[in-house]
């Protein structure tokens, strides 16, 4: 079975590899509508199914694999943000609290659809203004759901859940997903 990542997403794809999976990056041009009317982790899997869907279109022999990632915190969602002020204001309400981490996660093969969504619960530990921005000189918050990256930030004090969730893309529920797969 040939696989296909729907995505440009290195974190994503390193992890793949270290699944010592072989695939084929080739990324969606879904408009990845979030559909507000559905629950949360069905919203996040739809969004992925639509990444995968349009990649499996023009590849219907392939596995395709979608993702896609949101932070939560009480009860509001936070992409990617759009600029620094914005990745700032993110970091900093995260600061000494809890957030939730969830993955949307699809794959399509022939006649099958498994989806799933990963939760993981993690605790910034307290941070300071000058933190923030030092981060924020060092690294690419603007392409990161919650404005960070787990794996380049010394942030969490706790994780509850998937670490490679939180990096985008659960290794645990990718093998269960593709063990299902006939």
């Amino acid at each position: 079975m040939k696989m296909i990542l729907a995505s440009q997403s290195p974190r994503r794809k390193e992890i793949l590899e270290e699944m010592g999976l072989s695939f084929d990056v080739v990324p969606s041009n879904s408009k990845e509508y979030f559909d507000p009317c559905l629950p949360l982790e069905k919203a996040i899997q739809e969004v992925a199914y639509q990444k995968a869907h349009d990649v499996w279109l023009r590849y219907p022999d392939h596995c395709v694999l979608g993702a896609d990632t949101i932070v939560c915190f009480q009860g509001k969602i936070y992409g990617k943000p759009k600029d620094r002020q914005e990745a700032f204001s993110f970091l900093k309400t995260f600061s000494d609290q809890y957030q939730e981490v969830m993955t949307g996660i699809c794959l399509l093969y022939k006649d099958q659809k498994l989806c799933k969504t990963d939760i993981t619960y993690v605790k910034f530990r307290k941070l300071s203004d000058q933190e923030i921005h030092a981060y924020l000189d060092t690294h690419n918050a603007l392409d990161k759901a919650g404005a960070y990256g787990i794996q380049d930030s010394d942030f969490v004090e706790e994780i509850q859940g998937s670490l490679t969730n939180v990096v985008g893309l659960g290794k645990e529920s990718v093998k269960e997903l593709l063990e299902k797969l006939k």
